[in-house]
């Protein structure tokens, strides 16, 4: 089941990075259709990295700027290279081998990028390609883990607060709930019967599936890991236009998703 799982997971982020992989990450609708700029896409990553350090800094949690980082989810690199600027290294794990081999072209420049494809249900693929006993320092990942099924989303929470050295810090991002209408309700039913009816077609078919992990699930799976949650927050991240512009939000919206960043570190 877990293997069909992933090979689903997988089937779905190939067919979109081969069709249009940066859009595919920050979909706002003005950018669809190969309308991102290589300069435009990366300058939203150092921003929203920028953004993200200053609050961990802002919760007196200490980084070790020598360490490596690691970048979950990486896509095409958007974030990766702007972890680089501020960390020894930053290595970037996907999915998807169309994502790796973009992220690979597009991050050539930037010799302390690393790119690795993990396409298991752990971080065995990583961690065979680390030197022996290397941990990461810090730990991102942003509009990924809402994408994945919970018990897998779950369990690469585990994985990353594994290879998450002691005193290091991680920040993830996940799809907390929903607040939908009647209506809304079913309008997605009816994109599901959509999808299965060009599914039977033969017609290749994508999409990017939102899955919520409420907030105590996660301040347990946290505490499992013998790790704590120093803050969490809310953000703009589930927005269907997302344009790579984070925002942490002083209320829930009254409808939609809701997204919610936590920050916790190790020991």
């Amino acid at each position: 089941m877990e293997k069909d799982t992933l090979q689903e997971l997988q089937r779905n982020w190939e067919g979109l990075a081969q069709t249009d992989p940066l859009w595919a990450i920050c979909t706002h609708p003005d950018k669809k259709d190969q309308r991102w700029t290589r300069e435009e896409f990366f300058a939203t990553g150092q921003e929203e990295i920028a953004q993200v350090l200053r609050c961990v800094e802002s919760l007196g949690l200490a980084l070790d700027k020598r360490s490596a980082a690691l970048d979950f989810g990486c896509g095409a690199g958007r974030l990766t290279r702007a972890m680089a600027e501020h960390f020894a290294e930053c290595w970037g794990v996907d999915i998807a081998p169309t994502m790796i081999k973009r992220a690979q072209e597009l991050n050539a420049d930037c010799p302390r990028c690393r790119f690795v494809l993990n396409a298991q249900p752990d971080l065995a693929a990583l961690q065979a390609m680390l030197p022996s006993g290397m941990e990461f320092g810090f730990i991102y990942t942003s509009i990924v883990l809402q994408h994945i099924p919970i018990p897998l989303a779950a369990k690469y929470l585990r994985e990353m607060m594994r290879v998450l050295m002691p005193g290091g810090v991680l920040v993830f991002q996940v799809l907390s709930q929903v607040k939908d209408s009647a209506l809304r309700r079913l309008r997605r039913k009816l994109a599901l019967r959509t999808r299965i009816r060009t599914l039977l077609s033969g017609r290749p078919s994508y999409v990017m599936e939102m899955n919520c992990l409420a907030e105590s699930d996660v301040r347990a799976i946290v505490a499992e890991c013998e790790a704590r949650v120093v803050d969490a927050r809310l953000t703009n991240s589930c927005n269907p236009a997302f344009s790579g512009q984070l925002k942490y939000l002083q209320e829930e919206p009254a409808k939609g998703f809701i997204s919610k960043q936590y920050c916790v570190t190790k020991g």
